[in-house]
């Protein structure tokens, strides 16, 4: 998935996104985190990243907001 291809995700899925958004960076990772319940099952979550990006609401105000990434890793553990 390509960076604008990620923005465009996030403008869809976001309920506060008006159009525009800017994926900046990676902001911090997190190792060995357990579980994460995701529709209604545990899912072992091995890595996460939190990417920083920014969107202009529907009051044309710029905020600056997080999206959380959990990797489940392979079959190695």
């Amino acid at each position: 998935m390509t960076p604008a291809q990620l923005g465009k995700l996030i403008v869809d899925e976001n309920p506060y996104t008006s159009g525009t958004v800017t994926i900046e960076d990676v902001v911090e990772v997190q190792v060995e985190l357990g579980t994460w319940p995701f529709k209604g099952t545990p899912h072992y979550i091995e890595k996460a990243i939190r990417v920083s990006y920014t969107y202009t609401d529907a009051s044309l105000h710029t905020v600056r907001d997080y999206i959380l990434i959990g990797l489940e890793g392979g079959g190695a553990y």
